[in-house]
């Protein structure tokens, strides 16, 4: 990393320091008002704390298997350019790879209005395992907005001269202080396919709640989703731009006890809010066209 970045890094309060997530080097800030991790490996927003607040985001004790493709749960994982499990070939990792590789911090500096700003890259090139899975070329940024709250944005470009179809999704792990207490509003008569009970196309009745062994896929939804939280008494607004589905996710008691990449009672502090483009709704990515998903997190007191 030139000295430079460096520079400009410690002028908005940040460094980078070493991480046990894959051996990966993290950007660590630190801003009166607020801290945050970002992971270079993955690229995952890691943590957003701001000052005298509960971490807005999850992370698990669970380091996950010790291999390349071991999930890990936590902070804004970036799925693309498949969500779930690759359509053809089963020994693909699950969500993609954009979340499996090492990203290059290529921009620090500022906002207008003084947010901080990050810049990842991760090209297919610079990578000669993601060539092997994914032949097209393409380049991505990750552009971090950090202040009062956090945006996440990511620009797909498709660098080769053939189209390909892309689904997508921030895989977000909003932090809560009980899952089975916790309401989601916005998605009130939007239709949804409910992944669990492979029962078909559902619509949702009013608010979402308790956030429970969910994994439901709404297509064509909102740009607007709420997360309330009556014991932390706060409430996330979450916000899509560049994003036709929603995707909630929970594990529940059942299957989190089932899977070895989360602990036991981890279910319970968590739901995941996911800004998307899956099912009907992934798109394709013309040679030489881009697209940008975004993310916009802010929070009210309830």
């Amino acid at each position: 990393m030139n000295g430079q970045l460096i520079k400009e890094l410690e002028e908005v309060g940040g460094e980078i320091l070493p991480s046990n997530i894959r051996d990966c080097d993290e950007i660590v800030i630190n801003q009166p008002s607020f801290t945050a991790r970002i992971a270079l490996w993955g690229g995952h927003l890691v943590s957003f704390t701001p000052t005298g607040q509960e971490d807005w985001l999850f992370q698990s004790e669970n380091e996950g298997a010790d291999n390349r493709f071991g999930r890990r749960h936590f902070g804004v994982p970036v799925c693309w350019p498949w969500f779930g499990a690759h359509d053809s070939e089963s020994d693909y990792p699950s969500h993609g790879l954009a979340r499996y590789f090492r990203w290059k911090l290529i921009e620090v500096g500022r906002f207008k209005n003084g947010d901080i700003k990050v810049v990842l890259r991760l090209r297919s090139e610079d990578h000669p395992l993601v060539e092997e899975m994914w032949q097209q070329p393409f380049e991505l940024k990750l552009t971090f907005r950090l202040g009062e709250g956090f945006s996440v944005s990511l620009n797909a470009e498709n660098m080769s001269d053939k189209p390909f179809t892309v689904s997508e999704a921030f895989h977000t792990y909003f932090r809560v202080s009980n899952n089975q207490k916790t309401l989601i509003s916005g998605l009130g008569g939007v239709s949804y396919i409910d992944k669990i009970d492979n029962s078909g196309t559902k619509v949702q009745d009013g608010v979402v709640t308790p956030c429970d062994s969910m994994d439901r896929v709404y297509l064509n939804a909102p740009k607007l989703t709420e997360i309330h939280d009556k014991k932390l008494k706060r409430k996330f607004i979450v916000e899509s731009k560049g994003s036709h589905s929603t995707v909630l996710w929970n594990p529940g008691e059942a299957l989190a006890k089932m899977r070895t990449d989360i602990e036991d009672h981890e279910y319970k502090s968590f739901v995941c809010v996911e800004t998307a483009n899956a099912l009907a709704n992934s798109y394709v990515l013309e040679p030489g066209d881009s697209h940008k998903l975004k993310l916009s997190v802010s929070c009210e007191s309830l």
